[in-house]
């Protein structure tokens, strides 16, 4: 585009999208010579443009025996670990086939594996809360805060703490090393 051109033409030439705004290594590559319709006008297209677009067209027509099927297309395209989950729930649904149908089938081949690993992951996290929580004798654990409960009631606003109160995480209560010199 040569010279300047007012900003109603500017506007309705080139779309306005955020992605425009993101940096070139970010935004979508399109292999689509003029996508937009705007972009392709008669009097913005060269007759060299026209043929490059016009060819690109007939490019886009399937040949009869595409698409082509291609064994283990899906095996080359997961990584081992994925092939063996999803080879495993295959196997486990095409039996339930027969049993539950096609459109039940799918949908719990595509449900149930999900759920599966949102309550392991929902159990793991519970396991970890519950039964490795943060003290001093060891470095890593998730730091609980519980529900004082009766006990806030019992606790007056005068009581003043210590600065060994903050942040005990169960070293006072500890049983072993409680003599004077383990005081600290």
């Amino acid at each position: 585009m040569t010279g300047h051109s007012s900003w109603e033409e500017q506007r309705y030439l080139y779309p306005h999208d955020i992605r425009d705004k993101f940096p070139i290594w970010e935004r979508e590559f399109s292999l689509q010579p003029f996508k937009y319709e705007r972009s392709r006008l008669p009097f913005r297209m060269t007759n060299e443009e026209r043929l490059w677009r016009k060819q690109w067209l007939q490019d886009q027509v399937l040949a009869t025996d595409e698409p082509k099927n291609v064994p283990n297309l899906n095996k080359l395209h997961k990584n081992p670990v994925r092939y063996r989950w999803m080879v495993f729930w295959d196997s486990v649904f095409n039996r339930l086939r027969p049993v539950v149908g096609n459109t039940a089938a799918s949908m719990l081949r595509q449900t149930v594996p999900k759920l599966l690993v949102i309550h392991l992951g929902v159990c793991s996290l519970l396991y970890m809360v519950l039964y490795h929580k943060q003290d001093w004798e060891k470095w890593g654990g998730i730091q609980v805060y519980g529900y004082k409960g009766a006990n806030a009631a019992a606790v007056g606003p005068w009581k003043s703490l210590d600065s060994t109160d903050y942040v005990d995480r169960g070293f006072k209560a500890r049983t072993s090393n409680r003599w004077s010199e383990h005081k600290y």
